[in-house]
């Protein structure tokens, strides 16, 4: 346990998530260049309920944005003719985002993309690797909640 104390930066926790999903950002962003998206537009695209469309506040946590920021994306969604905008008929102040047929098509082609790769670390990596993979960054994600609580509470 010692060693992996003392490993140089590059080599801690943080910096081994962040440099693996910035390479995996960065491939799922050249195949989504092929169809002229990005891979903002297809995680916007994979949270939206394909039948009865997504709030944007219940999207955002989900991209780990906050409400706010989620302007910008939609006007280009809504720009691209992915989705359309429809306003609750109880709470006017919330925005319901439905899939264009477009915006549906888009969806299953970001779903495939992602699929095909999780295939294809599977295959390489093996299922047994994966599982405990997925384990580890569930205890991994759920030691930061924990931290991110007890510091929020410190102030």
């Amino acid at each position: 346990m010692e060693k992996i104390a003392e490993k140089k930066h590059a080599e801690t926790i943080d910096s081994k998530l962040k440099n693996g999903w910035q390479i995996v950002s960065r491939m799922y962003n050249a195949e989504a260049m092929k169809y002229g998206g990005s891979i903002a537009i297809g995680h916007f695209l994979l949270n939206i309920d394909s039948k009865e469309g997504s709030y944007a506040s219940d999207i955002a946590p989900k991209l780990g944005m906050e409400t706010t920021s989620l302007s910008r994306i939609i006007q280009t969604l809504e720009k691209e003719g992915l989705i359309i905008k429809k306003a609750d008929t109880s709470d006017k102040r919330k925005v319901k985002l439905l899939l264009t047929e477009k915006g549906k098509e888009n969806k299953e082609l970001a779903k495939n993309i992602v699929r095909k790769f999780n295939s294809l670390v599977i295959e390489k990596i093996g299922t047994e690797r994966i599982e405990e993979f997925f384990k580890t960054i569930d205890e991994i994600t759920q030691l930061a909640e924990q931290q991110h609580k007890l510091l929020k509470s410190a102030y």
